[in-house]
């Protein structure tokens, strides 16, 4: 007849409960990264010109989000790069 194991300790509960989060953690991001690219995959599958300037209209609004921001925190790129050529006084 087996022996009854002894309980366990509260602190080996938490640890093993502990360990369990970053597995989660990335299961979860995961999880979100796909279920937000599932509908970009369809649209490519059903018209890839139609997902091509999807994607293009995506990456020019970052763009323009990132021009903005330099601009409203006084960095604008286009004047650093006119003042680097020559260009602009």
């Amino acid at each position: 007849m087996p022996q009854p194991q002894p309980p366990r300790r509260l602190e080996d509960q938490f640890v093993e409960n502990a360990s369990r989060y970053p597995t989660y953690f990335v299961t979860v991001l995961l999880g979100g990264i796909w279920a937000g690219l599932q509908p970009f995959v369809n649209l490519y599958r059903k018209s890839p010109l139609a997902g091509a300037m999807v994607t293009l209209g995506g990456l020019l609004l970052l763009l323009f989000l990132y021009f903005t921001l330099r601009a409203m925190l006084g960095d604008p790129v286009l004047l650093a790069w006119g003042r680097a050529t020559g260009d602009l006084s």
